[in-house]
């Protein structure tokens, strides 16, 4: 984080950048009072709107609220500005499954079955609440340390 300049939101202060997406960036998020880290996911309401995106987005945050599963990102609060909107989100530090398997090459079966039986969970519960992912790939499930 920057000490000199920190960037304020609510209750967080925010830092590094964690990714970059097509509507905006995430990034790590540090809460006040508890020190609990948190991804700060900042979605600008401008590009949003020009890709004519908005009920994707919205229906998108509306899933997460919903959602309480062990291997699902959980969502702790929305905060909208009149430039954009940030999704704080529990943080996870172990990165991408795909940055994970790419370092290791091939898994043993047992380390892969065990990715597989959480994938697997999270998936039949989003499938129990008629929620149909669209994009599950490596580069988009994250790993707890």
């Amino acid at each position: 984080m920057n000490s000199t300049n920190p960037v304020r939101l609510s209750s967080y202060t925010l830092g590094k950048t964690l990714g970059m997406g097509a509507f905006g960036k995430v990034k790590l998020g540090i809460h006040d009072e508890t020190n609990q880290k948190v991804a700060v996911k900042i979605l600008n309401k401008g590009k949003i709107k020009h890709m004519e995106m908005a009920e994707k987005v919205r229906r998108e945050i509306n899933i997460l609220k919903m959602c309480t599963h062990p291997h699902i990102i959980r969502l702790y609060e929305v905060i909208d500005t009149p430039s954009d909107i940030f999704v704080v989100m529990e943080f996870v530090s172990g990165g991408e499954l795909f940055d994970y398997i790419v370092s290791r090459g091939r898994l043993p079966a047992e380390e892969a079955r065990h990715f597989f039986q959480q994938i697997i969970s999270g998936i039949e519960y989003c499938h129990f609440h008629k929620i149909v992912h669209r994009d599950l790939k490596p580069e988009n499930l994250l790993l707890d340390s």
